[in-house]
């Protein structure tokens, strides 16, 4: 299941020289507790891993965070790094799969093909005993890439309304913790409101994971069962400003759902004081 996606450390090691790869760092930091993912990508670095930052690498006409760029920024960001259309992008984080999934939902949005994520970050890869590097890094030769949005894969508020406001046979999926989700717990973003997108349901997105890699797939189908989710349904994920909502999509999409979005605006778009209808 988890090969089609993922790669481990020490394959990633034996193929690491390999002409057509390359390997980026897609480190976000949480809202909760921010901190410089660049930097620290600087301190410490995968050989030759480039930094992918994905609050740059996106819309940034939009006053909303890590908004899916549009195919030229897309293109021209990514032939920069030296990725043309069939390379092979390896993506990790410094973090507990936290980010990772959400840059590989962005690349397979604009429509590549070859991308995966390295099981357990960089952590995975020092614990097996391979070397890290510091500093910055050269960029390949620059490459000509032509991005193919996959307009399926994203939905917009006004999407969103619709499936609330009609109740279509389409499952939203909040991947926040509880107490947010639950408006026991006030939102890390200022002035935004407190609750869920009504008839959503909830599966807070650490819940999946574990050091770095998804749990099994038996461990998914009861996690899933457990929140009332029906893991082969129409689904759309949202969270908190797009980014875990990509780990709850991967982990389906593992699963066997090939019909699943991702809200992109989420919940720091839906949140704002802006008359939409929530749930307590």
């Amino acid at each position: 299941m988890y090969d089609a996606y993922f790669v481990t450390p020490h394959w990633l090691h034996d193929h690491l020289s390999d002409t057509n790869l390359i390997v980026l760092d897609a480190s976000s930091p949480p809202p909760t507790a921010p901190y410089d993912c660049r930097q620290r990508w600087l301190e410490e670095h995968i050989p030759h891993a480039q930094f992918f930052n994905q609050d740059e690498v996106a819309d940034t006409r939009i006053a909303l965070p890590h908004m899916l760029p549009d195919e030229t920024t897309f293109s021209q960001a990514v032939g920069k790094m030296g990725i043309n259309n069939d390379t092979q992008v390896i993506i990790y984080a410094q973090n507990n799969l936290f980010s990772a999934p959400r840059a590989w939902w962005t690349f397979t949005t604009m429509g590549h093909k070859n991308v995966k994520i390295l099981a357990g970050g960089i952590d995975a890869w020092k614990a097996a005993g391979f070397e890290t590097q510091t500093g910055e890094v050269i960029p390949p030769t620059p490459q000509t890439y032509t991005a193919k949005c996959q307009r399926e894969n994203v939905l917009n508020q006004a999407q969103v309304l619709e499936l609330v406001e009609e109740q279509k046979q389409v499952q939203i999926i909040d991947a926040r913790a509880a107490a947010r989700f639950l408006a026991q717990a006030p939102e890390p973003r200022p002035g935004l409101r407190m609750g869920h997108i009504p008839g959503s349901k909830n599966m807070p997105w650490d819940l999946l994971v574990d050091k770095g890699e998804f749990k099994s797939e038996t461990e998914l189908k009861a996690l899933f069962a457990k929140q009332g989710i029906d893991i082969h349904a129409p689904s759309v994920t949202t969270c908190g400003s797009g980014m875990t909502a990509a780990v709850v999509l991967m982990a389906l999409t593992l699963l066997g759902n090939t019909n699943v979005s991702l809200y992109d605006g989420s919940w720091a778009e839906w949140g704002q004081d802006n008359g939409l209808p929530i749930e307590p």
